[in-house]
């Protein structure tokens, strides 16, 4: 019987081997530092770049934003036609803005899952109803298609419509998560990006992760230049 040839193992592979694997284990280990120290400033982390979007807005013009505007964007996704979960949306991302008051660089963004439900004058009336009439306010509507791709592929919203079975009333047309994302809108220097998606808990209902957009808010805006250095 033929005696078995083993096949011969280069020693030096297994070297190679060992050094990718060690190196591996430096860089994650390194990321993690990383992540941990901007955690611990309270540096929120760049999620994904966001492109600059254009579409129609609840007062009837055409509003530009994550344009290099250096503005903050809380932005929600919903159907303005279900007032309950509009509702929950717009006051998440109100409470997340009250510890600001006044600043005039953050914007409250809400963008219909139902743009051909949603016109620009449904989401006026919703807005006039409910008192969002400040200039901090931004209600989107536009092209049904463009829009729901954009966020999809932007903002990973989901906003598929429900069967029959799932819905609790009438109005409950659409699956969607009631998660504000934050948005920096970016400089001369810098790209727009997100810094910040902040969900409510499904167990107990409970708020998750809300509290800690104050901080990045905070270290978004100490970032910001002044209006003195702007105007130089």
């Amino acid at each position: 019987m033929p005696e078995k040839v083993r096949p011969r193992i280069n020693p030096w592979s297994i070297w190679v081997l060992i050094a990718v694997m060690c190196g591996g284990i430096l860089i994650t280990f390194s990321w993690l530092r990383t992540l941990e120290r901007q955690f611990s400033e309270g540096k929120p982390p760049e999620v994904r770049p966001v492109e600059r979007l254009r579409s129609d807005d609840h007062r009837g013009r055409q509003a530009e934003m994550f344009n290099g505007d250096g503005l903050l964007y809380l932005v929600g996704y919903f159907y303005a036609g279900d007032e309950v979960e509009a509702l929950a949306v717009c006051r998440r991302m109100q409470a997340m803005r009250a510890p600001f008051a006044g600043e005039p660089g953050i914007k409250l963004v809400g963008v219909s899952m139902a743009p051909d439900l949603d016109t620009p004058e449904f989401l006026n009336r919703f807005a006039q109803k409910h008192g969002y009439t400040g200039e901090e306010w931004i209600f989107l509507s536009g092209n049904r298609e463009r829009m729901r791709k954009y966020m999809n592929k932007t903002f990973r919203y989901p906003g598929h419509v429900k069967p029959d079975k799932e819905r609790k009333s009438e109005t409950d047309l659409y699956a969607r998560e009631l998660r504000v994302t934050l948005v920096h809108g970016g400089s001369e220097e810098e790209e727009a990006f997100i810094r910040g998606i902040y969900w409510e808990g499904r167990a107990k209902g409970e708020v998750r992760n809300d509290k800690m957009a104050e901080s990045h808010i905070r270290y978004l805006l100490g970032k910001r230049p002044s209006v003195q250095e702007e105007e130089h």
